[in-house]
């Protein structure tokens, strides 16, 4: 039985030569817990990324008018390429 890489569209929208992305290549140190990340993304548009661990791989959605503190707010999640775990925690 054949899986299917979940990273092929990350990878394919991607230049690791041209940037420091990590390509999801080389196995990120296990975590005790599984990871989720918040961050503003300065893109074509401002916007919320937002990405929570299932497995190997960031399940990823763009969040356009951002995060709300009101729980009966309802914002769109356009679900976007799935991306690697970092790994690295920081950057020089």
């Amino acid at each position: 039985m054949v899986t299917e890489d979940p990273l092929r569209a990350y990878r394919g929208r991607r230049d690791f030569e041209r940037t420091r992305e990590p390509s999801g290549k080389a196995a990120a140190p296990a975590a005790a817990r599984p990871r989720f990340v918040v961050q503003i993304h300065d893109a074509r548009r401002m916007h919320f990324d937002f990405r929570l661990q299932v497995g190997d791989v960031l399940k990823s959605c763009s969040v356009p008018r951002g995060p709300s503190t009101d729980p009966g707010d309802k914002r769109l999640a356009v679900p976007t390429e799935d991306h690697p775990p970092a790994t690295r925690t920081s950057r020089a």
